[in-house]
């Protein structure tokens, strides 16, 4: 089962890819009061639903809309270059 990593203010959860859902992601950002946000993927933004992809390992980030203010950092232990997020639990 294909796994990917979802980070929301400081959370970060592991789920099965079939799980994020772009309604899974709209109620992450609702349950932190995210009216507006950014989805990043592999510290790549999301612009547009129809670019919603996922793969294996991959990581995604939930920030505030204004998140040019915020600095980015995708953790080299959490890379999907490295299999560690592809590691089975």
């Amino acid at each position: 089962m294909a796994k990917v990593i979802l980070r929301v203010q400081g959370t970060e959860s592991t789920l099965a890819a079939e799980e994020l859902t772009i309604e899974r992601i709209c109620a992450e950002a609702r349950a932190v009061d995210l009216k507006e946000f950014a989805l990043m993927r592999n510290g790549e933004e999301v612009a547009q639903p129809e670019d919603f992809v996922k793969e294996a390992g991959d990581i995604f980030v939930i920030l505030p809309a204004d998140y040019e203010d915020v600095e980015i950092h995708v953790d080299g232990e959490d890379s999907p270059m490295n299999g560690a997020a592809n590691d089975p639990e």
